[in-house]
């Protein structure tokens, strides 16, 4: 079977790497239905002055299928 997707890049925070992607899928979870993969973009962190990670930020590519159905015909 194939399909076609669409992607859309986010950035999510978090405690750890793994929260900030599931912030990020939880969210964009909320305005689209479907989403089937993700890759992970980047990786970032901010420290605190004692050079301990305060948030991790993580950007990820996540994927959805285009639901062809709904599609306009010309």
């Amino acid at each position: 079977m194939s399909g076609t997707y669409k992607h859309t890049t986010l950035t999510g925070e978090g405690d750890s790497i793994e929260d900030a992607i599931r912030t990020a899928l939880r969210v964009s979870g909320q305005a689209v239905t479907g989403q089937s993969w993700l890759e992970v973009a980047d990786i970032r962190a901010s420290l605190n002055d004692d050079a301990t990670v305060d948030q991790f930020q993580v950007t990820v590519m996540v994927a959805f299928e285009v639901d062809e159905s709904k599609m306009r015909r010309s």
